[in-house]
């Protein structure tokens, strides 16, 4: 350019042989600290937003655990503490859709749970479903006159598409409400949301089946019922003292069967008694037909158990293990190993094919030796109740007897 307008053209050339190196240099370097400044702008901008998910997945991580109680004020005063730890905001707040169930930091001395939602922003977030922004008090709306919080993110919290609640971050400075805090906060919303969805499906299926068990708990053998009474009628003419004490044993049953039908767990003390009572009637009716011996460690008598995991074991061995045979033992064994329960039950009985042994437990079956209902029942509770660390072993061998292992965490189960 300079060539093409300069004159006299010798001095233009001149100039142009003395500026041209400096000129080439100096505009590489600016191209060169025009793309470092673009590509720090793209690595901080990937480091932000890597530091914002290792952020929310710490969070979510340790909030978990609480969420999965669902919301109520216990698991969400403790996750608030545990945002504002995080987060540098001066208050949290989560609410369910009725009032305000944990606020921590600046403003909890009128922000106060068991009372019903003060903001009107936080009363629009439940009724649309949308997040929303304030930036000054005007817009967040608390009736208190002197409420020092003059920005805020509400978040809804959703279940199955459905508002459940919301999750509030307050700050005391319209600008410390940057984007990288409103992209962090939807972030948390939608792990928090996922992980109340996984609480309440959890719950559901719980529920569920809670309901089951106790339908099969609450079942009871009609027959079982009127061959015991038959005994107790025909003992009062003979024995009126073993009458009633069978009589007695009789109410214990049933007893635990309610108790059962009631109860997810129960000690361990009264699954022995349900034992013992539905052996004292079976060994009225039929004495001498097989003898059981118990090994028992009393220190676990208190260890909470699901109801009907050992009668039914006890059960099965009486009416399939001695069915061709005149005479019988039962050995039921409890006992402590490392940091697990472990039931046994074994007898010297008819035994099992290979065959049977692979299903039983884990199907319903149809087979003229009965259905394997009771044991898939077990091997289904303690699974859902326990997870993998319940574990249920069945080995068998023909005309040799039977031999069944369950072993329970001595800890609290899953739902707890």
């Amino acid at each position: 350019m300079i060539l093409a307008v300069a004159k006299p053209f010798e001095q233009a050339l001149q100039l142009v042989t003395l500026i041209a190196m400096p000129m080439i240099l100096m505009n590489a370097f600016g191209i060169f600290l025009f793309f470092m400044i673009i590509k720090t702008f793209i690595d901080e901008e990937e480091r932000t937003k890597a530091l914002q998910t290792h952020q929310a997945f710490s969070i979510a991580q340790q909030t978990i655990e609480h969420f999965r109680k669902g919301l109520n004020e216990e698991s969400c005063q403790t996750v608030a503490e545990i945002i504002k730890r995080e987060i540098k905001v001066e208050a949290v707040a989560i609410t369910d859709k009725n009032g305000v169930l944990a606020h921590v930091g600046v403003g909890e001395d009128h922000h106060l749970i068991h009372r019903e939602i003060m903001t009107a922003l936080t009363k629009r977030v439940l009724e649309e479903g949308k997040i929303l922004m304030a930036t000054s008090a005007t817009e967040i709306q608390c009736p208190h006159e002197d409420c020092p919080l003059s920005a805020a993110i509400v978040l809804p919290l959703m279940v199955q598409h459905r508002t459940v609640g919301s999750l509030k971050l307050y700050f005391t400075k319209a600008d410390s409400l940057t984007g990288v805090q409103k992209e962090l906060a939807e972030g948390l919303s939608r792990l928090f949301s996922s992980q109340l969805e996984y609480a309440e499906i959890e719950q559901q299926r719980k529920l569920l089946k809670d309901a089951e068990i106790k339908a099969l708990q609450a079942q009871v053998h009609p027959h079982f019922f009127f061959n015991s009474l038959n005994t107790i009628s025909s003992l009062i003419r003979t024995d009126a003292d073993e009458a009633r004490a069978l009589l007695i044993k009789l109410s214990t049953f049933f007893r635990s069967n309610l108790q059962g039908a009631r109860q997810m767990l129960i000690p361990l003390k009264n699954e022995i008694d349900h034992v013992e009572a539905y052996l004292s009637i079976e060994q009225t009716r039929f004495p001498n037909r097989y003898e059981v011996e118990f090994f028992m460690d009393e220190s676990l008598f208190d260890v909470q158990i699901p109801p009907f995991t050992l009668q039914p074991l006890v059960e099965n061995a009486i009416y399939h293990a001695f069915k061709n045979r005149k005479e019988g033992k039962i050995f039921v064994q409890v006992q402590r190993v490392n940091d697990k329960l472990v039931l046994l039950t074994e007898d010297n009985g008819c035994g099992m094919r290979k065959e049977q042994v692979k299903q039983l437990g884990k199907r319903i079956m149809q087979s003229e030796q009965g259905t394997g209902t009771a044991l898939w029942n077990i091997y289904q509770r303690i699974h859902e109740i326990y997870g993998t660390e319940a574990d249920f072993h069945i080995t068998s061998t023909l005309d040799v007897g039977t031999k069944i292992m369950i072993q329970l965490p001595l800890k609290a189960t899953r739902w707890e």
